[in-house]
């Protein structure tokens, strides 16, 4: 529980924490890192006058795991927090945050997302989205407010089609 927000229960996984001297993190396989650099998302987030940024909201949980990759990640869950009863087995669907892959595999879905429906919508907005992310975050400027206000609005139906939504925008 985040004292901040005491309605919303969140469970985090651990995927560096370690037993018998190794963790989740350290047997999967190494990614590339496909997360773009900070240093150019600001440099380009100061180019135009209009400024705006933007969250995906709870991108991790929008990518899927392959059915073929669900049983590295089991986990038990005592029904009721209850230890004395069996646990049960599940599997997570989506990737955790706190994998040392989940970046590279919500970058890789962004990207490809931008990719796939990008014919769609204007070059700017699909552009964007390979150069002004950071990780969940957008950061983007723009030379007038109706350019910005038209490419907020592509930006978010073009991320729809792979199931991520942009929210908490402010400019």
């Amino acid at each position: 529980m985040n004292p901040n927000k005491p309605q919303k229960l969140r469970i985090v996984y651990d995927c560096a924490a370690k037993f018998e001297g190794t963790s989740l993190n350290n047997k999967v396989l190494q990614v590339p890192d496909l997360t773009i650099k900070l240093t150019g998302v600001i440099m380009r987030f100061r180019e135009g006058k209009v400024a705006v940024m933007g969250d995906i909201e709870a991108m991790f949980h929008q990518v899927k795991i392959t059915v073929e990759h669900r049983d590295a990640l089991r986990f038990l869950w005592w029904p009721d927090g209850d230890l004395r009863r069996n646990p049960e087995v599940y599997r997570k669907t989506v990737h955790p945050f706190g994998g040392v892959w989940s970046p590279s595999c919500a970058s890789f879905a962004l990207r490809r997302t931008a990719e796939e429906f990008g014919a769609e919508f204007d070059p700017e907005t699909v552009q964007t989205v390979l150069d002004n992310f950071y990780a969940e975050d957008c950061l983007k400027s723009m030379s007038s407010a109706d350019k910005t206000i038209r490419l907020v609005q592509q930006l978010c139906q073009l991320l729809s089609k792979g199931g991520f939504h942009l929210t908490k925008w402010i400019s």
